[in-house]
Order: C-alpha cells, then structure tokens, then sequence
C-alpha cells in the first residue's frame, strides 16, 4: 500500500466514531480545523460532523491523564506535544516531559494551565506494523491536525524532523526539536526571521557547520591524512559528511564519502566493508540511527577479535590495524549504544568524536540533580543531548506564555514571536527552571523581553537567523567498572587522550 494512503486509512480509523447524542453531532463541518475554531482543542471532522478526538495508541501517555477522554473538560488548557522514537530517544522524551510537568506544578497562566500529549514513533507492533519514519508522520499529523496542538517538541534526528515540519506547517504548528542539527534545515522555514514572521521550525541544538570542522580538527590532530566517511543518506549524515570533507581536504587530507541508505542493513554493511578494504588512517561514521552506530561498533570490535570480513588489501585492514583511529559525531554520544558493544574494551581507545559541549554550571546542576532524583543516577548524562531537550520544553513554554499575554491566540505564530523575546541582552536575566516561572510571566505581561540561560548553556538565538550556537567538544570514551565513561579528549578522562 501506497505510504500517504496507509497512513491516512489509520488516521480516518481514529475519526470514525459513533454519533452520540450531544451538541457536536449537530455541527457539520469539512476539515478537522472548522471543528477546533468552534470548540477548541481535540475537535475533528468525522462523517461531516464535529466530534471528540478520539486517543491514539502512540500518544496514550497525557497529563492530566484523561486528557484525551475528557476533551471537553480541558478546554482552558494550552495543549503541547512531544514526538520522539522513544526507543532510541527515551531519555530525550523523558526531560522534555521532566520539563512540561514542572510548569504544570506551578500556577498557570491566569485562568489558562497546561497539558501534555507524550507520543512514541517506535517501531513496534504494539502498536502496528509502521516503520518510524511512517509512524513519524503519522504522529506529527495526529497531534497537529486531529489534537490541535500549539507546538511540538521533537523528533529527534534531522530527517525526521524535516518530514515531520513539511507535514505539519500547514496547520500553524510550531516545532521545537533539541537534537536535529542539520544545515539544511535552516531554510526550510526561510532564512532569515523576524517579529511578523519567526518561523515554526526551532532548536536548541546547533547546528552543523561548527561541528564538521571541528570533526576534521579532530582527525587532523590524530594525524590522519586519509579516510573513509560512512554517512547515513540524508540531511544529517551526508550534509554533516560534506561539511567534514571540505573542511578536511582543505587542510590538506583526503576524504572519501561512502553514502549508505538507512533503510536496507545490506547498504550499510556494503558501505562498512568498502571502507574495510581502503588504504586509509581512519574511518568516521556519521548516522543519526544509534542502531547503526552500534552496528558499526561491533564490525570494528568483531574485526580485532578475528571474525568475519578478510581484507582484500594485506597491507592495511583499517578495523583490525590498531593505528587507525575510528571517528563519530554527536549523534553517537550515547552510553546505550556503546553498552550494546560486545568487545568494548579492544577498541575504546581508538574512538573519539565530536558532540555540542556538554552542559555545566549552576543551572544544569539543578536539572541533572532533579532529574537524576527521579530517574536515577546518571541518567541526565547519559546523552549529550538531555539538557537541550530539557530547555526545548521550557522555550516552548515561555513562547506560549509570551503568546497569552501579546499575542491573540497561544499558537505556533505566538509562541515562535514569544521565542524571540528570550534572548535580549538588556532584559532580566532568566535560569530555566520552575523557580523562575512567575518572572517569567511577569516580565512577559509587562511585554519586556527576558535573557535566559539554560541547561544546556546560555540560549543567545540570533535574531536574523533564529539559530543558536554552542561551543563543540572532542570526547572521547572508555569502560570504568561497568559505566560508559565521556570524556575529553584534550583532558586526561580517557586513554587515548594523552
């Protein structure tokens, strides 16, 4: 079946509820929309007439918890969404959700509270039988055009996130991702932003262009003056692997592209074993996939351990030879990947990568210690992307507070003005966190603009480009009884960083 028509036949399956006897079985609309003008959130089209949304097996985590069954109930709530493949990105989802339920312990704005709809785009016949990417945008088209969500927070990776921006910009629903770091993403919402128009598409990662020339930096140093480039096909892994590549040769290395399609595994390990047979000093594996980067892994570990692939070059077989250095970007930065690493310990101390810095000082101290409370020891730094996903929820919260006190409706044109108002230098400075809430609503009511400093680092978008920036880090990694241990590569944390 045909993509486009297999999911809109589960979407209609959603709206094909019953008539009851109620005062929206007398409303005839047309489009999903035409209900949520005339009675608020969670309102679709169903059979020519207005009727409750009905909940969705991806999207059943909510707070409060009979969000979706009480519809009419929370009328006065600003609904927010959060979509991530929650198998591969459950700890993103998690501090993003940490964020939306620590305003919602706080006092709301005015007579307006907030709500949450957590969904997974997992792969999983729990569910059904969609892929992610499908189950991507399926998700992305429930909460915007059946829920009526104001914002989005997620997904994860690049290409996601632009399936996921393409499909629900239509509706005015605003994106907010904390991992995507892709260059090309940057004109998809145009290139340059203002008051009118600040576009729908934002993140609290930054992105590419920095970390593809500290990546060649990196390998430069290592005094590698070959290698193959690995890189997922898409705007992440080929945009960041041309980014590199450029960079790299213009120093003086050489660097051979090998694209990989992430959908066929006979692809990717056709495209590990080209490198397998290069002369070269080193291999770097860009991919958003954190299955493929283990997958990757455990060729190199298996490779030292004598099994599999034979060499068609005697000379050099760069995963077995102990000088070639292997390479990897900030979507690797994940302990779950390197657990899953059988042999580990034979190669830890040729990896090294590249990763937006990570988060410190006294506000994400706060986060990691709340966090850690009620997730466990380790769990804030077990990603490099946790504090990002943490301030993603709090922007989208102070953009719909800027929203309801300047703008006629919380939406996705609300909150994207609301979110250009968070990094003035002139105005109060501002922590992220529930304690700072009602200066928050206070300086937004008096329609000042605030200056806030998050977890992740300080959040100084640029006002002509919407983006922000971060310093990158070079990490490296090892085992230390029994933890996955990050650490820097120009420090003393591992063993190849003498």
């Amino acid at each position: 079946m045909d993509l486009k028509l297999k999911i809109l036949c589960v979407l209609a399956a959603l709206t094909a509820v019953g008539c009851s006897l109620s005062r929206f079985v007398y409303t005839p609309c047309q489009i999903n929309s035409e209900c949520r003008t005339a009675f608020g959130w969670g309102y679709v089209c169903a059979e020519s007439l207005c009727q409750p949304v009905s909940a969705f097996s991806r999207c059943n985590k909510t707070l409060p918890a009979n969000l979706l069954q009480q519809v009419e109930s929370y009328q006065d709530r600003i609904v927010i969404g959060t979509q991530f493949d929650q198998s591969a990105f459950g700890t993103e989802a998690l501090a993003a959700q940490f964020a939306l339920g620590e305003v919602m312990r706080e006092s709301g704005l005015d007579a307006e509270s907030f709500a949450i709809v957590s969904c997974t785009t997992e792969e999983s016949s729990e569910y059904d039988d969609l892929g992610v990417d499908e189950a991507n945008i399926m998700v992305s088209t429930y909460l915007a055009d059946h829920v009526g969500v104001a914002a989005i927070i997620g997904p994860a990776t690049s290409d996601r996130v632009e399936d996921a921006f393409l499909n629900v910009k239509p509706f005015g629903t605003l994106l907010m991702s904390p991992t995507a770091t892709s260059p090309s993403l940057s004109p998809l919402d145009g290139s340059t932003s203002d008051y009118e128009d600040p576009g729908l598409l934002w993140r609290t990662a930054p992105p590419d262009d920095i970390q593809g020339a500290e990546l060649a930096e990196l390998v430069d140093n290592d005094g590698a003056t070959r290698v193959a480039v690995v890189v997922q096909n898409g705007s992440y892994g080929t945009g960041l692997g041309v980014i590199f590549k450029a960079a790299f040769e213009a120093g003086g290395g050489s660097a051979t592209l090998l694209s990989y399609e992430p959908s066929a595994q006979s692809s990717l390990l056709d495209k590990i074993a080209s490198a397998e047979d290069m002369v070269v000093d080193g291999v770097v594996f860009i991919s958003s996939d954190k299955g493929h980067i283990g997958d990757f892994l455990q060729v190199v570990a298996d490779r030292v351990a004598g099994v599999g692939h034979t060499c068609s070059n005697p000379t050099s077989c760069v995963f077995a030879d102990d000088f070639a250095g292997i390479y990897l970007a900030d979507g690797a930065k994940d302990a779950d990947i390197f657990r899953g690493v059988e042999g580990l310990d034979t190669i830890s101390h040729r990896i090294k990568g590249t990763a937006p810095a990570p988060a410190f000082g006294p506000v994400y101290e706060v986060f990691k210690d709340r966090f850690n409370a009620v997730y466990g020891t380790g769990k804030a730094e077990s990603t490099a992307f946790t504090a990002y996903a943490y301030d993603a929820a709090w922007l989208v919260i102070y953009g719909a507070a800027w929203a309801h006190y300047n703008e006629l409706e919380v939406n996705g044109l609300g909150i994207g003005r609301g979110l250009r108002n968070i990094s003035d230098p002139g105005g109060q400075n501002i922590d992220v966190g529930p304690t700072s809430w009602n200066s928050v609503r206070a300086e937004f009511e008096l329609a000042q603009p605030i200056n806030v400093r998050g977890a992740s680092g300080d959040l100084d978008y640029d006002p002509t480009t919407g983006e922000t920036s971060s310093p990158i880090d070079h990490w490296c990694v090892e085992t230390f009884e029994g933890f996955i241990v990050f650490g820097l590569v120009d420090g003393s944390d591992c063993a190849s960083a003498d």
